[in-house]
């Protein structure tokens, strides 16, 4: 099918992969006078994967020029009992990013390949007429908006809110002895990213909190910086809109950019999105809507996951959070520890061939990770707590 896919950021890069991927043909739009915004970014390995499988590069390619730095997972600073622990990805490898860099140059590969053609202008409205949709007079089977949220449109209040607001800047050294994962690291009314880029001896960071606690301007005095963005967590009521038009990226969810879920989540939309091109029925339009539903309180509960088990900081951002994470989280499996617990032993005991205790992208292994990194607890520990009987055994 002839895509077009409005938006040239890496939401935008990110569908229209997964759209090359599935056979479709690609015409990016984009509006001239909008420039990338100079922040970075972090990826979970399935951007890696996915780099490779369409366009055949290799991210330590990217890395050897400079464009991107190697990512292995996540080194969490003071949230629950830990000082810091590490989540790591295992085999896998991701990458930090600065989308004014990493962006220009997918773009360019996709132009000079070929694979995609760009058209330099804005999109406002559409048009449908037998069985086409057009953007002026151009036919397309299908438009992808990947463009940034639409204030016209009807979003819904996530169940979970966290922050809101952040002040970026750059610190011009990195974590020696683990540079090659993110940083989230806890703060007294949020938390912060950093993202080490080791050749140039830099670290890419966000200050994160929720500006009605916070002072903005002291924050940006306290960080020398001046640059701050704001936001409303919400995400779109649907990810298909009609027959002929979805959302994807900024424009269908914006909600915090912990564990670099939006990427993860971006990717799994696009791929949906494909499930519905390849059967346009009314009951696959149903299907796809409630399952892009389902998934978006998976991802919440993800983010509750790890606000649940708190942070080092006695305050009223981590009080209130904490305990609503805690809230969340007790509609799993009634509320009940132990069964949660008890799920994830058995999970890691068939090696992953039960699933149990997955929680949105998090899988066992990564739960206990998480777990036992925020408690201070071992596997053992876990066992003794919800079946005794297993350390014998």
């Amino acid at each position: 099918m002839k895509v077009a896919v409005v938006g040239k950021g890496t939401a935008s890069i990110i569908t229209t992969l997964v759209l090359l991927k599935h056979d479709h043909e690609v015409v990016i739009y984009y509006d001239p006078n909008t420039n990338h915004l100079p922040v970075g970014e972090s990826s979970t390995p399935h951007l890696s994967h996915l780099l490779w499988e369409v366009l055949g590069i290799n991210i330590n390619d990217m890395v050897e020029s400079n464009i991107v730095s190697l990512k292995t997972g996540v080194k969490f600073v003071d949230w629950g009992k830990s000082k810091y622990f590490l989540h790591n990805f295992g085999n896998q490898f991701a990458i930090h990013l600065e989308n004014d860099g990493f962006n220009p140059y997918i773009h360019r590969i996709l132009e000079e390949n070929k694979l995609v053609k760009y058209i330099p202008q804005r999109v406002d409205n559409t048009t449908i007429h037998n069985d086409q949709i057009y953007i002026e007079n151009e036919a397309y089977d299908f438009v992808t908006f990947c463009s940034g949220w639409d204030d016209n449109d009807e979003y819904i209040k996530p169940i979970f809110e966290t922050v809101n607001s952040a002040v970026v800047y750059t610190k011009d050294c990195v974590d020696e002895d683990h540079n090659l994962h993110t940083i989230h690291k806890a703060t007294e009314n949020g938390w912060e990213f950093g993202l080490p880029f080791p050749k140039r001896k830099i670290t890419k960071c966000g200050y994160l909190f929720d500006r009605e606690q916070v002072d903005t301007k002291k924050v940006m005095e306290q960080l020398n910086s001046n640059i701050f963005f704001e936001w409303t967590p919400r995400y779109s009521k649907n990810i298909l809109q009609n027959n002929f038009i979805a959302y994807n990226g900024n424009r269908l969810f914006f909600l915090e950019p912990l564990q670099a879920l939006s990427f993860y989540y971006t990717e799994l939309y696009a791929r949906q999105i494909c499930v519905f091109l390849n059967d346009r029925t009314r009951e696959m339009f149903c299907s796809v809507n409630n399952w892009y539903l389902s998934e978006i309180r998976k991802y919440q509960l993800s983010l509750a996951y790890h606000y649940q088990y708190g942070s080092s900081y006695n305050t009223e951002f981590w009080n209130k959070i904490t305990e609503k994470a805690k809230n969340l989280m007790s509609t799993i499996n009634n509320g009940n520890k132990n069964i949660f617990l008890q799920n994830l032993v058995t999970d890691l005991s068939f090696r992953g061939k039960t699933k149990y205790s997955e929680i949105g992208s998090f899988e066992s292994v990564d739960l206990k990770q998480l777990h036992c990194g925020m408690t201070k607890e071992s596997l053992k520990d876990i066992i003794n707590e919800v079946n005794p009987d297993l350390i014998n055994n």
